[in-house]
């Protein structure tokens, strides 16, 4: 896959997600996080990120915004997935509760449940819609990983280029 992007590309898309980001108020952010059952404490989180801007060139960015659109794209793409992970880490929190072994088990608890969950998410994911082989062996796992690092990173690849390009043309401008 060719991830290369030229710098009048980058910049569109750049304004593009700014653009969409600027479309949705703080506080209409804040009743749609809360809508879609997140707890007040993360959501008050989200809301304290999306104020984060950035100049670029002669342009102020919503830099948090754009980050947290592109999460909801990446859970909108892989729902089973996200909950997958989030099973996962309910599980090692739950066994970090547990008195005395607790705290010895949690972290390889929390390490095997989402990546476990994850896994197990992710093949649902390719599963709808297609029919994906039911064996379960060290090679398919390690494409499954594979797979999920490849379309988690690829998610903010083009955020990274366009500001990239940005930033390099603001430097150009300033000197």
């Amino acid at each position: 896959m060719n991830t290369m992007m030229t710098p009048a590309t980058a910049r569109f898309e750049l304004l593009l997600l700014d653009a969409e980001s600027e479309a949705m108020s703080s506080s209409d952010f804040y009743i749609w996080l809360r809508e879609s059952g997140l707890p007040p404490e993360v959501a008050i989180r989200l809301k304290e990120l999306i104020n984060v801007t950035a100049r670029i060139g002669e342009k102020v960015v919503s830099l948090g915004k754009v980050l947290i659109l592109k999460l909801i794209e990446f859970v909108k793409a892989h729902q089973n997935l996200v909950v997958g992970v989030a099973l996962g880490a309910a599980v090692a929190f739950l066994i970090g509760s547990i008195p005395l072994l607790g705290p010895f088990l949690s972290p390889i608890a929390l390490v095997l449940g989402i990546g476990v969950g994850a896994i197990a998410g992710h093949r649902v994911d390719k599963a709808v819609g297609s029919s994906i082989s039911q064996s379960v062996n060290p090679i398919s796992i390690a494409q499954d990983v594979i797979e999920i690092a490849r379309e988690f990173f690829c998610l903010f690849v083009e955020l990274i280029q366009a500001l990239q390009n940005e930033l390099k043309l603001g430097e150009n401008a300033a000197s």
